[in-house]
């Protein structure tokens, strides 16, 4: 029997009864399973989507840390170098003869390339890119993403460090300006080694190219 049930409802002295039968009962309930079935999907997939987002930061703060590491290792490679040429050159040296005591050119020539060479790797250790630009959390890393523009989702090749306008962005080592870009915010240092660093989102830009 589909017996109906009456909902009393009190506001103040007044009273007012809804009837309800059991299909109408059965239905609410079924919409309310469906609605909460609906939102435990969009959380599940709303936790997903999160997740990805930090995998993705992780991913890229580990490529990041190893790029680092490489540069490290790079510039104690050269250190070494330049500490090995220094020591030579003074084992050279203090096998020429005195002044006075024979002729100097070759000890002059070889002090001169041994100055520039030493001149030269303390220039390429000084070109690496082993600072942060500016300081603060990376919100962004490299890797798939949502396209805060569009909603689609796409690689995003660089890392974002949200600051305020006008916040000083500084070269992460000796560089030349390769190319600006300043209706975009971007430019490109070329640190030498075939090493460059790209830039964006600049709100100003006050170097020029060369």
């Amino acid at each position: 029997m589909n017996i109906p049930y009456s909902i009393l409802v009190l506001r103040g002295t007044q009273v007012r009864r809804f009837v309800v039968s059991r299909k109408g009962i059965r239905q609410l309930l079924l919409g309310w399973l469906v609605a909460v079935f609906a939102a435990a999907v969009f959380f599940v997939e709303y936790l997903e989507s999160e997740r990805k987002k930090v995998n993705d930061v992780i991913a890229s703060g580990h490529a990041q840390r190893k790029k680092l590491s490489v540069l490290r290792d790079r510039t104690k490679e050269l250190q070494d170098t330049l500490a090995r040429w220094k020591a030579l050159r003074e084992k050279v040296f203090a096998s020429l003869p005195r002044r006075g005591s024979a002729p100097k050119d070759d000890g002059e020539e070889l002090h001169h390339f041994l100055a520039a060479l030493e001149t030269e790797l303390k220039q390429m250790i000084a070109s690496l890119p082993l600072e942060w630009p500016v300081d603060g959390p990376v919100v962004s890393g490299v890797g798939m993403r949502r396209s805060p523009w569009t909603g689609e989702m796409v690689y995003h090749a660089g890392l974002d460090i949200p600051k305020p306008i006008g916040t000083m962005v500084r070269a992460p080592g000796d560089a030349l300006v390769e190319s600006v870009d300043a209706k975009r915010g971007a430019m490109v240092l070329d640190h030498g080694q075939q090493i460059k660093t790209h830039y964006a989102h600049l709100s100003r830009i006050f170097v020029a190219e060369g």
